[in-house]
């Protein structure tokens, strides 16, 4: 009888372990799931294939919700570099702001209306810079100078915007300021 006791003890033990082991393995494994999906949309977003500057991102909370946000702000300020938004710039941040943000792009596109309609103040700006060296000073060059590289793409596409075949400079002065003040703050 206190062998029936015992043995049945040690059963209740064993399934309560392999209860534990087994709760932390399908955690682990939901874990790696949602990762691996991160790694992945981030991975489509950026078009990075390194798995370690994609996992690097992705610890210090930048993701495919993230990444908006970080291109977002220098993308508006290189629009308003002039004084003014035009319809060409509005429609261009849009579509690069859009495509990062592929599952709320309607709700993406209602904050971002109100900065292309009225100039954000420069506190948005020191905010992203602040932010910017932050990740920086836990990243790794790798993912900075990635990330940097994306910035100036996009944001140069939005400088251009505006352009005509009559200029003779394919970029107007003030957004040239504009540009070199964000590589600025990418280099520093």
């Amino acid at each position: 009888m206190t062998t029936n006791a015992l043995d049945s003890r040690l059963r209740a033990l064993e399934d309560e372990f392999f209860y534990q082991v087994d709760l932390k393995l399908s955690e682990q494994l939901r874990e790696k799931a949602l990762r691996e999906g991160k790694r992945k949309r981030l991975s489509e977003l950026m078009r990075v294939h390194n798995d370690a500057t994609l996992d690097e991102l992705i610890d210090h909370g930048i993701d495919d919700q993230t990444i908006t946000a970080l291109l977002l702000v220098p993308l508006v300020f290189i629009a308003w570099a002039d004084g003014y938004v035009t319809e060409a710039e509005r429609k261009t941040v849009i579509d690069i702001i859009s495509k990062y943000s592929q599952h709320d792009s309607d709700a993406v596109v209602c904050i971002i209306e109100p900065w292309l309609k009225r100039q954000p103040s420069e506190s948005l700006w020191i905010a992203w810079q602040a932010y910017l060296e932050a990740l920086r000073a836990r990243s790794s060059g790798t993912a900075t100078a990635m990330l940097g590289e994306r910035l100036l793409e996009h944001a140069k596409r939005v400088a251009e915007a505006s352009t005509s075949f009559l200029t003779l400079h394919r970029i107007n002065p003030d957004k040239q300021r504009a540009l070199d003040r964000l590589k600025d703050a990418l280099e520093s």
